[in-house]
């Protein structure tokens, strides 16, 4: 009888405590799709600060420089992002002094900056567009204009040494904000699930470009040379695609005598298209921004057969295509990037 109790209270005290799961508790999304984490949550993202220093501060300094920031890689709950200091806007970056921001509240970057206290909320426009932003003022009266939109994004700053200013940034389709008189982007067609996986190939006529840049050499004397090509699907059966390849000037006008390379997507091999020729690893999966949009992208990491590092990015909303493609080595860099495409 004992015992019988016993069960019977055990049973009555995990009847007490259990919970039915509702079948409404979705699994918590990644830190990365949190608004207060915008600023970094589209890899590609760039942004600059035009920096103008006073007449006579005490640190001497008297020309203008700017220093650009890009998000360069996206993960679930971090992001990559990097600084250069650059002469002039239009200048060449220079290698990126790449740090980490964690998706925390208080990382460092979202929280308040140190030694300033919250003064008030103002609109403020910038040669790179109107921001709503929070002002922070110190004891020095220095100032700093934090954006309220994008957390962690500084606007413009203000002290005795000199003034920075936020002159040009990426707005990037489903961003919390958009520019002046930009119209509010639709929200993009899902994918979705049971779509055909080989759609790119499957429409005769569709076109996208692609502009490669190839710089070797020591930095002192780095080649340049560029190349701009033109995919289209030219024919589609029920089992292969073909795809022709041309060779276009940089200003994408046809060249006399050019020749296209004809290139055969088969159907039952398809898997091969989906990832880099190379063996490779799947790294992460984020938004990144190319010339040619903004694409959702499994992101590869691999070795090319000379022993250089390489990414590629391939697109989820289209099977197949790659929008970026980075290989670096020894006095050698390649990028690949999607400029155009005709859905």
């Amino acid at each position: 009888m004992a015992r019988l109790c016993c069960v019977a209270a055990f049973a009555a005290l995990w009847f007490l405590c259990w919970q039915p799961v509702s079948a409404q508790d979705a699994p918590a999304k990644p830190a990365v799709e949190d608004p207060r984490y915008a600023l970094f949550a589209v890899a590609g993202r760039t942004w600059t600060l035009k920096r103008v220093p006073y007449p006579g501060n005490e640190g001497g300094d008297i020309d203008t420089t700017y220093h650009r920031y890009e998000v360069t890689a996206v993960h679930a709950d971090h992001a990559e992002f990097g600084q250069c200091s650059l002469a002039s806007p239009n200048a060449e970056a220079a290698d990126l002094l790449v740090v980490k921001v964690r998706f925390k509240p208080d990382e460092n970057t979202f929280k308040d900056p140190i030694g300033f206290v919250k003064s008030k909320q103002e609109k403020l426009k910038t040669p790179a567009g109107t921001f709503d932003c929070i002002k922070f003022v110190s004891p020095e009266n220095a100032a700093i204009w934090r954006s309220v939109d994008y957390p962690g994004l500084m606007v413009k700053s203000d002290d005795r040494f000199g003034m920075r200013e936020l002159v040009a940034f990426d707005f990037i389709d489903g961003d919390p904000v958009q520019p002046e008189g930009k119209a509010k982007p639709k929200k993009p067609k899902p994918v979705k699930a049971d779509d055909d996986e080989k759609r790119l190939f499957k429409k005769k006529g569709r076109k996208w470009l692609v502009k490669t840049s190839t710089f070797s050499g020591p930095a002192d004397k780095r080649a340049r040379r560029f190349d701009m090509r033109q995919f289209e699907v030219t024919a589609v059966k029920p089992d292969e695609a073909t795809v022709e390849s041309l060779r276009l000037t940089l200003l994408k006008e046809k060249i006399k005598g050019e020749t296209p390379e004809v290139l055969t997507i088969r159907f039952d091999d398809f898997a091969a298209q989906l990832k880099p020729a190379e063996a490779s690893r799947e790294d992460r999966v984020e938004r990144r921004k190319v010339t040619g949009g903004v694409f959702t992208c499994r992101v590869y990491t691999f070795t090319d057969k000379d022993g250089r590092e390489g990414t590629a990015w391939y697109a989820n909303e289209w099977p197949g295509l790659c929008v970026r493609r980075h290989v670096k080595g020894q006095d050698f860099e390649q990028i690949s990037e999607l400029i155009e495409f005709t859905e």
